[in-house]
């Protein structure tokens, strides 16, 4: 039987350019992988969206469907 003559080819080796390509990438995903945790807003914050939404006042509910100081709907809330 003669060698490389059978149905089964050489494997080849992916183009540098990929090689390249997936060694970049993943350098840049690294910080985006070593962030720091997510922390919530401190209430002095709330409180200012909620005077920008409804002018400060927590239980607003002003007739159109939108309720409390951040304004949200019902659907927005149970979401």
């Amino acid at each position: 039987m003669r060698s490389g003559t059978g149905r089964h080819r050489r494997p080849r080796q992916a183009p540098a350019i990929f090689v390249t390509a997936g060694a970049v990438g993943g350098a840049l995903a690294m910080p985006l992988l070593a962030t720091a945790d997510a922390q919530a807003a401190d209430a002095a914050t709330w409180d200012r969206v909620a005077q920008c939404e409804s002018g400060g006042v927590w239980s607003a509910n002003s007739g159109n469907g939108f309720y409390g100081g951040l304004q949200l709907t019902q659907e927005m809330w149970d979401t």
